[in-house]
């Protein structure tokens, strides 16, 4: 008689497959690790190329307008008369005197000033000239120490530099600010004081400047205040000749080279 079956016989264990050798598998771990690095590639290329179609989807998009600012304006006016012979008493369009040429400018903007410059140095915000911006009104004086002394004024650009009308026999043009009888401080009439700042795609009154001191440098481009390729050429190629960073991007450091560089006492001609 064969003897009972237990009523709770233990169950077989499975068999778990044998862990197959690489050779044998044709180098299964080296493929699926191939496979793990393909996102991480990927990952890499992305990286890469999203900045770059960034870069180039400026010229594409519609361009970002500058905000328009009445000291930018001013200056645009300004570089303007380059050239034009200096008068006792004018005020344009012909010619000019030195207050003739800062009211003028700013009325261009939009913002009224007195004739004589004695009056134009209180007319807006003192400003230190370590805080000068594009478009304030420098002053020179025959006593520092005495306003109701003032002779002179002249638009300041950048970079020490102004936009003048000087005297008898000197024409309209770009001098600096540094001489004898400069005041300590400088009229702001308007605005909050902004510098000149522009790159592809910019496109305003900041861009006219710019465009203007880059055809005073020899470069032959239409000053229609756009910020296309042409105008970041021809910013590379200035800032690769002054040896500067070459981003194409005009900033203080670009505008003072600018202003300091091409032609300084007459328009340009292509």
């Amino acid at each position: 008689m064969p003897a009972p079956t237990p009523r709770h016989a233990p169950r077989p264990r499975p068999q778990l497959p044998p862990v197959p050798s690489p050779r044998a598998t044709g180098g299964l771990p080296q493929r699926r690790a191939a496979r793990l690095r393909r996102p991480a590639r990927w990952l890499l290329v992305l990286a890469v190329a999203v900045p770059m179609a960034g870069a180039v989807g400026l010229a594409e998009r519609p361009a970002a307008a500058s905000i328009p600012t009445p000291g930018i304006a001013a200056v645009s006016f300004a570089l303007r008369q380059l050239g034009k012979p200096y008068h006792w008493g004018a005020a344009g369009p012909g010619a000019f005197d030195c207050s003739g040429l800062t009211s003028t400018a700013w009325r261009a903007a939009g913002v009224g000033l007195p004739r004589v410059s004695r009056q134009q140095y209180g007319a807006g915000r003192q400003v230190r000239l370590a805080d000068l911006r594009t478009g304030d009104l420098v002053f020179y004086a025959y006593d520092t120490s005495r306003p109701s002394t003032i002779h002179h004024v002249g638009l300041y650009l950048g970079g020490g530099r102004m936009v003048e009308a000087p005297h008898r026999g000197v024409p309209v043009r770009i001098a600096s600010i540094w001489r004898r009888g400069l005041l300590a401080h400088a009229t702001r009439p308007a605005g909050a004081g902004e510098r000149v700042l522009a790159r592809l795609g910019s496109h305003g009154t900041m861009v006219v400047v710019v465009q203007l001191r880059l055809a005073a440098s020899g470069y032959c481009l239409a000053v229609d205040g756009d910020f296309g390729w042409r105008t970041w050429r021809a910013v590379r190629d200035f800032q690769l000749r002054h040896r500067l960073v070459p981003d194409a991007i005009v900033g203080p450091v670009t505008w003072a080279s600018l202003v300091a560089n091409g032609r300084q006492l007459s328009q340009p001609r292509c």
